[in-house]
């Protein structure tokens, strides 16, 4: 499924978002805890908006600083590598870890180039109730832009019992999801090049430097 840039840009910015201080937010509920950090977030970027345009590549600093505490980079790593995780070595596993969480850095950075505050909107849906002992959850918002469809957004999260904290591991964009895609595409990058190579390929994506108006690019691309 093809997501528009300025999609992309909006969902980077809700699923994988964090305060602006050093201190996690903490909430036992996961709906009032994304909204709550998306709102410190988005003041974030409003304030650092002149660093952001004389350098781009301090996106990568504000989404490793301010985002990354929310990821669980780690369960979506194993999910991604799926089957293939089984088949890795420690050395080889600790490497792809540590490539897809520079990537995710990386990806989300080069959304931001495409983010304008100006434009764009969020609502988010009445949370249900949630058990107590719940571990998972769903948090439904759509985003909006004048003059463009309404898109339907559902974000997994799961609880960190280590870190006893709510993190985003998945984004289903109008029934689609994105950890499932990402899980084929890699895939069949391992079936093809060996996960030595995939791993290679992950970490000079990682690596390249963020431009203004950058494609939010696809780590197959190019094999």
């Amino acid at each position: 499924m093809a997501v528009n840039k300025w999609v992309t840009a909006t969902l980077a910015m809700l699923l994988f978002v964090a305060s602006a201080s050093a201190d996690l937010i903490r909430n036992e509920n996961p709906h009032e805890l994304l909204k709550e950090v998306a709102e410190t977030t988005f003041d974030r970027i409003a304030s650092d908006r002149d660093k952001i345009d004389d350098d781009p590549n301090y996106l990568k600093e504000i989404v490793e600083d301010e985002m990354m505490p929310y990821v669980d980079s780690l369960y979506a790593s194993k999910k991604v590598l799926g089957r293939y995780l089984r088949d890795t070595t420690k050395q080889q596993r600790e490497r792809f870890y540590r490539a897809f969480y520079d990537y995710l850095v990386a990806t989300y950075a080069r959304a931001f180039t495409q983010y304008d505050e100006s434009k764009h909107s969020v609502s988010f849906e009445p949370s249900n109730d949630l058990a107590d002992d719940a571990r998972t959850a769903i948090v439904r918002t759509r985003v909006k832009e004048e003059g463009r469809p309404e898109i339907r957004l559902d974000f997994r999260i799961r609880y960190d019992s280590d870190e006893e904290i709510w993190k985003a591991y998945d984004l289903v964009v109008e029934g689609v999801s994105l950890l499932n895609s990402k899980q084929s595409e890699i895939s069949s990058v391992i079936r093809a090049n060996g996960i030595d190579k995939t791993i290679e390929l992950i970490e000079k994506k990682a690596s390249e430097p963020i431009k203004a108006d950058d494609e939010v690019e696809n780590p197959t691309e190019g094999i």
